[in-house]
Parts: structure tokens; sequence; C-alpha cells
């Protein structure tokens, strides 16, 4: 095996893996990579016997038996002869019509890329895709899918005649071939953008652009205009009758060859000798209507430098927030999508602020220097500044170094507080998701236990509209060290985002209070496993603690605020747990009581039992607990609230600091969520 074992990875190093061991080993690329090795294990004897350990291979490179080398197949290997497919077209860079000749101005044209001589095999490559595709034919023939290769420098050799390709660029190509020297190339990645052809001429191109996640088309006109002053007036001509039946944002750029005015001309002399740079006039411009200004307010062009063209590349610009485009959907499938995507942000600020620790060390120790400069003079304003600007910063980086171990010490559950194998991904499910039927539960036979039945006045109450203020006291309720559920936003971050948030949040919440009906992303949970003993043994040793996402505990805490003001009504008075009003110490203290007297000879023979009932939350039978609900009468759209809540939760748990699996439940009520306490009270009301 050559060198051998190098070094374990970090599970295998800690043990905390036994199913199987991760090694990085050296191997000698022209050797036979073994399928087992043979280990030396100590027996029960106090000898050794030899073990046979099976070897799989989590990655490895093609392998070319020609030339024994990694990296490529046989069909690729050089040395093999391969036949050029013949679906690729090489036009030669030299045949390509050059530019129309620029007369009756002053502008320069040298360095064109056209201009200089080209070398016989200096190649531009066109190869069009030899699959067929699906696609529609197009209104104009010149649109064709192409990649593009631009070659790279000439070699001596055999291989001189084959371009070299330097870039790769898989796109779709519109080629203005009504006038001569191909005036106007627009180039797109029609993977991301749809673009249709409406008209051209020889002076423009003019297109309806519609981006794959914008739903609103804009239309783009690419000019470049003619030299001669009679031929442009063709151009604005065409401009302007486009301009009376266009309603869109629109934006018309290019080179116009025309200047607003005389300051836009430098260097501008009777004489200026035969050097054409001497002469700079400014003729790539872009211009919008009033719609697209509508649209995007704050977007702007920049003009790059031309290098060793005369015409310089514009590029649009703009706040990102500006080019957002609205997300069809529900309001809460919209809400959803804009957190996935600012989590790519969120990514990007946190790599931007670096180690928090590191940035807390740097901070002390500019602000020890500066105090120490300080303490041999006093009376320079220059160091008060200096000192009283270091301890801010060190503040500032304590401050998000204490946010970040707090956040850590709230998620260490989540990364390492299980230590259980995989099999806890099987065994789940399994637990929770059996097979679950369908039975009626007679309401009569749970009659007599109903303490009390709701009344047309409070059942009104449970079902109200929710309006904006219960959604954010909701919120606001939640606090902010909570551990966050699968997406990862917690409750601190709705609340300093809420002037931005907190419309679209609101208007998510109440459109589940309207239709009745919750997206999977939103009531997804992480299992975390607690441990209840200090050795693990079985899966009963630990506890399933659910993580929610906010929007989630939102809507479940309006619904326990409605919940609680008729709990009391249901249940019994021996119950004190979860009903406001009521302290669980009254039944410690009234236990206390009844167990003082046992002792007692006199007393004739008594016992006292204490029920504990083995996994209650994750016992508790959806069908009964629906049925309780209807025994006491409430409403039916709050029984389908609850109903929604419960059921269409999605589990996934966590293993080894990974989250597995993605199943729903089929019983059982999830603690972490705040309506499960109320929910069970009830259940062990009936019970």
């Amino acid at each position: 095996m050559g060198a051998g074992p190098l070094y374990p990875d970090a599970i295998t190093r800690a043990c905390t893996r036994l199913d199987f061991a991760r090694v990085c080993v050296m191997l000698n690329i022209n050797s036979k990579l073994p399928k087992h090795i043979v280990i030396m294990m100590p027996n029960e004897h106090g000898g050794e016997s030899a073990c046979k350990v099976d070897v799989e291979y989590e990655w490895l490179p093609p392998k070319c038996t020609n030339c024994t080398s990694l990296g490529h197949a046989n069909k690729e290997c050089p040395l093999t002869k391969l036949v050029k497919p013949a679906v690729s077209i090489y036009v030669r860079r030299n045949q390509i019509p050059a530019p129309a000749p620029r007369t009756g101005d002053l502008i320069p044209t040298p360095n064109s890329v056209f201009d200089h001589p080209m070398a016989k095999d200096d190649l531009v490559s066109y190869e069009r895709p030899y699959q067929k595709t699906d696609k529609a034919p197009r209104k104009f023939p010149h649109v064709e899918h192409t990649d593009l290769e631009c070659s790279g420098p000439k070699q001596e050799g055999p291989s001189s005649r084959r371009p070299r390709p330097c870039l790769r660029i898989q796109m779709a190509v519109f080629v203005d071939c009504s006038g001569p020297g191909n005036r106007i190339w627009i180039a797109w990645n029609d993977d991301f953008i749809d673009v249709d052809i409406l008209n051209f001429g020889s002076q423009f191109v003019h297109c309806r652009v519609l981006m794959h996640d914008m739903h609103e088309p804009i239309l783009l006109t690419v000019v470049y205009g003619a030299n001669e002053v009679i031929a442009r007036r063709e151009l604005w001509q065409g401009l302007t009758e486009m301009a009376v039946s266009i309603d869109l944002p629109w934006l018309v750029g290019g080179d116009f060859n025309a200047v607003l005015d005389m300051s836009e001309v430098s260097g501008a002399s009777e004489i200026f000798g035969t050097d054409g740079r001497s002469l700079w006039k400014r003729l790539d411009r872009m211009f919008v209507n009033d719609a697209w200004l509508g649209r995007w307010p704050n977007l702007f062009y920049t003009c790059f430098t031309p290098r060793t063209s005369d015409h310089s590349p514009l590029v649009l610009k703009g706040d990102s927030r500006d080019v957002q485009h609205p997300v069809i959907g529900t309001s809460m499938y919209s809400v959803t999508r804009k957190l996935k995507a600012l989590k790519l942000v969120f990514r990007q600020l946190r790599r931007k602020k670096g180690d928090l620790a590191m940035n807390v060390k740097l901070a002390a120790g500019f602000l020890e220097i500066a105090q120490k400069l300080l303490q041999a003079d006093r009376h320079n304003s220059l160091l008060l500044q200096l000192e009283n600007y270091c301890r801010l910063v060190y503040l500032k980086a304590t401050q998000l170094e204490h946010v970040m171990l707090r956040q850590r010490a709230k998620l260490q559950w989540l990364k390492g507080g299980d230590q259980c194998s995989k099999c806890l991904c099987d065994l789940f499910p399994r637990s929770v998701g059996w097979d679950r039927t369908e039975r009626a539960i007679d309401l009569h036979f749970l009659r007599p236990w109903a303490r009390h039945i709701l009344t047309e006045e409070e059942a009104y109450a449970l079902i109200h509209p929710v309006t904006v203020d219960d959604v954010k006291t909701a919120m606001f309720d939640i606090e902010e060290d909570k551990a966050p559920g699968p997406n990862g936003f917690s409750s601190g971050f709705y609340k300093a985002a809420w002037p931005i948030v907190g419309e679209e949040i609101s208007k998510a919440i109440m459109d589940f209070f309207t239709t009745g009906r919750l997206l999977k992303q939103v009531n997804a949970t992480i299992l975390t496993l607690i441990p209840k003993v200090r050795t693990q043994h079985s899966v009963a040793d630990l506890r399933p603690i659910s993580c929610c996402n906010v929007i989630y505990k939102v809507i479940s805490k309006i619904l326990v605020c409605r919940f609680r003001e008729i709990l009391d009504l249901l249940i019994s008075p021996s119950q004190n747990a979860f009903v406001p009003g009521r302290l669980i110490s009254d039944n410690v203290l009234l236990a206390q009581e009844l167990f003082s007297g046992y002792n007692q000879c006199r007393l004739p023979p008594r016992c006292a039992l204490k029920v504990d009932i083995r996994k209650a939350y994750d016992t508790v039978e959806w069908d009964f607990l629906f049925a309780t609900l209807r025994l006491f009468g409430f409403p039916v759209v709050f029984i389908r609230w609850i109903e929604e809540c419960v059921t269409s939760a999605h589990y996934s748990v966590v293993v080894n600091g990974g989250v597995h699996g993605f199943f729903v439940g089929a019983r059982g009520l999830r603690q972490g969520d705040p309506m499960s306490p109320y929910l069970f009270v009830l259940v062990m009301e009936v019970l």
C-alpha cells in the first residue's frame, strides 16, 4: 500500500463512530488497489489473530490504463488518436467581414480586433450542439445556440491547426446580418434569460427580454448608429415610432455616433495630426423611459475604460434591492422564498465579519497600545480620541463575540447533544410514523368526562379574525435566545427587522388563518435528542426536543392565547399544570399534607400511586385529540387549525452534528411547540 496510512479523520480519532473508520492513506497509482487488508487484533487468549477488513474508496479519480495516468479515461487519453466530430465548424477570423468604414466624422477607428493581419491558423470556433433540441424554431434564423471558443496564442507544431480554447461560453447569439459587417451582435445565456427579437434594422435591434426570476418583461434596443448624419435620421425616426406604442420599461443603449453638445468633445482642433487619439467624443450611452425610472429609480450605468478599442463598455449597476423581483404565489410561499434567498446574504456578511475571537484580540491589543500612549501624554487630544475610538471598537467586538457564544450555547444540543449512531434516523420514522388507520371515536362514551361545553360566545372568541397587532404581540413574546428552527432565523432577527419584514410576515401568518393551510417549509421541525441520564444505553434515555420555525411558533402562540382564555372552564380543579391562575406547587403542598399521617398505625390501610406515563407526549393519538376537541364544543374552524398544525409537521433528526431525514409523523405532540402542553392537558382531562 505504498507509504501506508497517514492519519484518520476527526470522528474516527474521537471514536464516536464505530461502524467504520475513515483513514487517509498513500498509495502507488501503478499498483492494484486492494479490496481488503489484513490486520492483527488481540484475542481473548492474550495473543493476536488475523482479521480481514474490507476497504471502500469514497472517491477515485478516473484512471487511464494506456498511460497509467489519473484524471482521464481511456477514450480521453492523448496517446489515443481521436476522431474529430463532424459537427464543428471553424471560421477563420480574417474571413469575418470587417465593420463598415467610418466616414463623415472625426472618430478614430484604429486598434480594431479585425484590422491587424491574422495568421493563417488563427481561428474562431463556433461549435453547434450535436443533439437536437426540443425548442420550437425561432422567428429569426440568425438566432443560434452556440458554444463560443476564443482561440489562444498560436503555437508551432502539428497541433497548431487546432484552436486552443481559453474561454468557452454556452449561449444563444443573434447576429444582425441586414447591414454590412454584421454591426450588432447580441449574446445571452438562455438558461437564465429569454430574448425575443421583435424588430431589427441596419442600425438597431429591438427585442423583448424576460429573466427567468423576473415576471415582468423589459424592452431592450441595441443601437449602432451610422456614420453619416443623414443615415442616422432613419434610426431616430424608427425609435420615435416605437416609443409611441411602448408602455413597458425600455432601455436604449449602444453607439449612437453622435454627441449631445460640444462639452462631450475633447481635443478638437482644426489641425490635430494623424493620431486619431487626439480627438475624443462620447458616443456610447444609455437612455430609459419613464416606466423604467418608475420601476428602478436607482439603477445607473458605468462606462468602463476603452483600453485598445474606440468604444467604452457600458455596465448597468444599482442597489441589489432595486432589481428584486416579486415572488408569484401565496404570502407564506413568498416569505419562505425570500428568507431562503436571504441566507446567502447572511453567509457573505458572516464571512466579512471574519474570526470574531481574533477581532476581539486585535481590538484589545490596539486598546492597550492606545492606553499606554495616553498614559505617557495625558494632555494629547489626539491620543484621547484614539483611546476612545479603540474602546468603542473593542466593546463592539466583544458584543458580537458574546452574541455568537450565546447562540452557539443554544445550539450545542443541535450539534453535539446526541451521541447516538445513524440508526436513530431509521428508528424515529418507525416509532413516530407507523401505520395510522382512521377510526371514529364515540363522543357519547366520552360525554360524561366533559366538565364544560363551550357556548357560542366562547366559541366565537376562538375564531375571530387575527389582526396585525396579534401577530406582532405573539412575535415579540418569543425570547430572542431561543434555538431557531430549520431555516436558521431566530425571533431576534424578526424583531430587529420588523419595520421591514413585519408587513409580509403578518400577511403570511394571517393567510394561514384564512386558508387553513401550512407549507411544509414552515412546519418543518428539527428533533434534537437531549440525554435524560449521564450514560445513555437506548433511545428511551434520550428526550426528543422539537426546534420549530419562528413563523410556526407565532401561529401556535396566537392559538395558545385564545386557548388559555377558556382553559380554566374545561379543566377540573385537581389539574394545576399549564392552567392560568393555578400553581402546580399547590398539588405538591396538598400531597405533603396527605402523606404526613400515612405512618400512623391507628389509621386504616391505604396506599398512594404515582402514575408516570411513558413517552406521554409521543403517544397521544391524533384521532383521540380531535375527538376531545369536538367533545368540549370547539368550533370546526378552530379544530381544523389545530389539525393542520399537528398533522402537517415534518421531522428531521440531528445525528452526530448533521441533520438527517425528512419524514411525516403519525401521532404525538412536539415538545417545543407552544401549543403542545395545553393540548396534552385537555387529553389528560378526559383520561
